[in-house]
């Protein structure tokens, strides 16, 4: 019996619109360079992690496109969330569960700075989720197993009792491995439709 709903933040609570950033502060010409070396980069997993802090990869990444420092230091000054679409979002429909007496909780890659900004901007974390996991906190990152693990002891959870939503396939089958019934999130809008085929049924 599903007692417990797992979501991952970017692209599951919000959308994390890298395309919409890259389209409006990226030349045609340079996107998939760009991307490559920022988003997609080995220093951003390392970011995310929290063994490369927050400001040195700020500067790595503009070293690297010194062409594009204003956009760079403009995603960094808003600690990353000029990229989320917080108006496409799923915290209304988390709540409706929240009332249908599921226990809510997230666990997330990204920065610590990141993820004190959205605390600031929504009380979803602290009122709607019984707790959760970021991160750079705990200096794990999914996919690797030992975050998953991590997770359940730290809220002494039973992996068959979780439903764990992530956009990230290799996170999903991660937590697969380890018991949690996890599903990918293709589409920030299909959120309401998984979870009441998992959970309506």
């Amino acid at each position: 019996m599903i007692k417990n709903i797992i979501s991952d933040i970017g692209n599951v609570l919000y959308e994390f619109d890298v395309e919409g950033f890259i389209n409006k502060n990226i030349d045609e010409k340079d996107k998939n360079e760009f991307i490559k070396s920022t988003f997609e980069n080995e220093n951003w997993h390392l970011m995310d992690k929290g063994d490369l802090p927050f400001e040195e990869a700020r500067k790595l990444f503009i070293k690297n496109n010194p062409k594009y420092d204003k956009p760079i230091n403009e995603l960094f000054d808003s600690a990353l969330t000029l990229c989320l679409n917080k108006h496409k979002n799923n915290i209304s429909i988390l709540n409706e569960y929240k009332n249908k007496g599921y226990n809510i909780y997230y666990l997330s890659n990204m920065p610590s700075e990141t993820f004190e900004k959205l605390k600031k901007e929504t009380d979803f974390f602290d009122n709607t989720c019984i707790g959760g996991v970021i991160s750079a906190h705990i200096k794990m990152i999914k996919p690797n197993k030992d975050i998953y693990e991590y997770f359940l002891n730290k809220f002494n959870l039973k992996a068959e009792e979780c439903i764990f939503i992530d956009d990230n396939i290799n996170n999903v089958n991660s937590a697969i491995e380890i018991g949690i019934n996890a599903y990918q999130l293709k589409k920030i809008e299909d959120m309401k439709i998984i979870l009441k085929n998992i959970l309506e049924k």
